[in-house]
C-alpha cells in the first residue's frame, strides 16, 4: 500500500473536471507524493534480481576494462617473436645484434622508417619506445648455422637472419622465415638490414665514431601554422586521446538514455496494464507520478553507475600491484587520457543528468500511451532513433567541431548533451557556450515537464486504443 497524502480542498468547492482527464487539484505540489513515488520506483528497481545481476556483470566488465593495459603487456610478453642472427661469415667490425634489435623494435613501435643503431660505434640510435616494455622482437646471436636452421624448423625461432659478405665487399642478407616475403616482419627486417649495411659502410670508409655522431645528429625542423595567430594544433597522440575520451563519455550518455528511459516507459506500462495506475491517480496527480518515476528510476540508474565507476576506479588502482605480480617491468604502463580533466568530468555529469531528465520525461509520456508491456518497444523506437541521431552527430562532428551544423546541434536540446560535450573535450568552445546550452536544456526540460504531464494524464486512461498524433497534440494542449 502506497501512503499517498491527499491535498486539502476548499470546503464547498467543486473540482472542475475536463473530459478524458484526471481531475485538477488546487495546490498541486510535487512533494511529498512525488517523493513517495520516487522512493517506491527506486526500491522496486534496485531490489530486482535483474538489476543486481546486471550491475555485477557491468562492474566486472569495468574492472576488466581498467586492467586492459596489464592484459596488453601480458599479451606482449607472450607474443614476442624470437629472431636469430648469424653473422660469423660477414667479418663485421661490430656486433649487429643491438642494431637489428633496436631497428626491429623501433619499427614495430611505429618510429622512424630507418631507426639508428645503439652500439657505441654506431650512429646514435633512437631507443625504442618499447624498450622498457616487452619487446616485439627478441634478437639473439647464433654461431652454428646448421643448428640455427634446425631450431628454426622446430619452431624455436620465428626467423633467421644470415649476414654474409658479397664479392663486391658489401654485406648481404638472407631472411629465412615462414612469413610472407612482403609481410610486416620482412619489412622490418629489411629496415634492420639497411641499418647494419650503413654501419658497415661507415666503418669501411674509416669514418670515426665522432664523425658518425655528427653525421647523424638531429636537424632543426619546425612545423609552423599557416596563421601565426592561430591556436597551436594538437599532437596526433592528444587528438587520439581526446577522441577516445569523447567517444567513451558520449556512449555512456547514449546507453543511459536508452536503458534508463526504457525503464521509465516499462514501469508506466506495467502499472497501467495491471490497473494499479487508476488507484494511484486517485491520490496523486500525473505530475507527481511523472516526476516520481523519473527521479526514482534515475536514482536507480545513478546507483548502478556509481557501482560501475567505483569498480573501474578500483581496477585502475590495482593496475600496478597486479602488473608487479604478472608483468615483467612491474608497472602497467598505462597512460591517462588527455581530455579527461576535472572540468570535463563536471560538464559530463551536468549533461548526463539533464539528458536523462529530458529523455525520461518523453519516455514516460510514451509509455503511458500503451496498455501492454509488449507494446512498449514500438512506442519508444522513435525516441531511440532521436537519441541515436544525437549520438551519431557527436561522433561525426568530432572531426569538425567548428562546423556550422555541429555548432547548431550543440545548442539543440535533444542533441546538445552529446555534441556540446564533444566540443568541450576538443577545446573549441567559448566558456559561455556550455552555459548557454545548459540553460536551454533546463528550459526545455521545464516545458517538457508540462507537455509530458498532460500527455501522461490523458494516456494513462487510454485502454485498448491506438493513440494518434492528433490525439497526442490535443492531450498536450488541454490544461490539467
Amino acid at each position: 500500500m502506497i501512503p499517498f497524502r491527499r491535498p486539502a480542498s476548499a470546503s464547498g468547492s467543486a473540482r472542475p473536471v475536463t473530459p478524458d482527464a484526471v481531475p485538477v487539484r488546487r495546490g498541486d505540489h510535487l512533494f511529498p507524493n512525488g517523493a513517495i513515488v520516487a522512493k517506491r520506483e527506486y526500491l522496486q528497481r534496485v531490489r530486482s534480481r535483474t538489476f543486481v545481476l546486471a550491475t555485477m556483470v557491468l562492474m566486472a566488465l569495468a574492472v576488466g576494462a581498467a586492467l586492459v593495459p596489464v592484459l596488453t603487456r601480458l599479451l606482449d610478453q607472450q607474443l614476442t617473436s624470437r629472431v636469430a642472427v648469424y653473422a660469423s661469415d660477414a667479418s663485421l667490425s661490430f656486433d649487429p645484434v643491438p642494431i637489428i634489435a633496436a631497428s626491429l623494435n623501433g619499427a614495430g613501435a611505429g618510429t622512424a622508417a630507418s631507426p639508428r643503431p645503439v652500439a657505441s660505434a654506431s650512429p646514435g640510435a633512437s631507443p625504442s619506445p618499447r624498450a622498457s616494455a616487452a619487446p616485439e622482437f627478441a634478437v639473439t646471436s647464433v654461431t652454428d648455422l646448421t643448428r640455427a636452421r634446425a631450431d628454426l624448423r622446430a619452431g624455436e625461432y620465428a626467423g633467421l637472419i644470415v649476414v654474409s659478405r658479397t664479392a663486391a665487399g658489401d654485406v648481404g642478407f638472407e631472411y629465412v622465415t615462414d612469413a610472407a616475403p612482403d609481410g610486416r616482419s620482412a619489412f622490418y627486417v629489411r629496415q634492420a638490414a639497411t641499418a647494419v649495411a650503413l654501419q658497415d659502410r661507415l666503418d669501411r670508409l674509416s669514418i670515426t665514431p665522432v664523425q658518425q655522431a655528427a653525421l647523424f645528429a638531429p636537424m632543426t625542423f619546425d612545423v609552423l601554422p599557416k596563421d601565426p595567430n592561430a591556436a597551436p594544433k594538437q599532437t596526433a597522440t592528444d587528438t587520439i586521446s581526446r577522441s577516445l575520451t569523447s567517444n567513451i563519455l558520449v556512449i555512456l550518455i547514449f546507453i543511459t538514455v536508452i536503458t534508463y528511459g526504457t525503464w521509465v516507459a516499462t514501469s508506466v506500462a506495467e502499472e497501467k496494464s495491471s490497473r494499479v495506475m487508476e488507484l494511484m491517480l486517485s491520490a496523486a496527480t500525473p505530475r507527481q507520478m511523472l516526476l516520481g518515476k523519473v527521479v526514482g528510476n534515475g536514482g536507480a540508474g545513478l546507483t548502478q553507475y556509481v557501482g560501475i565507476l567505483g569498480a573501474g576506479l578500483a581496477g585502475i588502482v590495482l593496475q600496478d600491484p597486479i602488473a608487479g605480480l604478472f608483468v615483467k617491468g612491474g608497472t602497467s604502463g598505462g597512460t591517462a587520457l588527455v581530455g579527461l580533466t576535472p572540468g570535463v568530468l563536471g560538464v559530463f555529469l551536468v549533461f548526463f543528468i539533464l539528458a536523462f531528465a529530458l529523455y525520461s520525461l518523453v519516455y514516460a509520456a510514451a509509455g503511458s500511451l500503451v496498455s501492454r508491456q509488449e507494446d512498449v518497444q514500438q512506442v519508444v523506437t522513435p525516441l531511440t532513433f532521436l537519441s541515436m541521431a544525437g549520438y551519431f552527430a557527436a561522433i561525426l562532428g568530432a572531426a569538425a567541431t567548428s562546423a556550422t551544423w555541429v555548432v547548431v546541434l550543440s545548442f539543440f536540446p535533444f542533441t546538445s548533451p552529446y555534441v556540446m560535450l564533444v566540443r568541450v573535450i576538443d577545446g573549441t568552445v567559448q566558456p559561455w557556450e556550455p552555459v548557454l546550452a545548459v540553460v536551454i536544456l533546463i528550459a526545455t526540460i521545464g516545458v517538457m515537464l508540462v507537455v509530458a504531464s498532460r500527455i501522461y494524464s490523458a494516456g494513462v486512461l487510454l485502454y485498448g486504443q491506438r493513440p494518434t498524433l492528433r490525439a497526442l497534440v490535443a492531450a498536450a494542449r488541454v490544461r490539467r
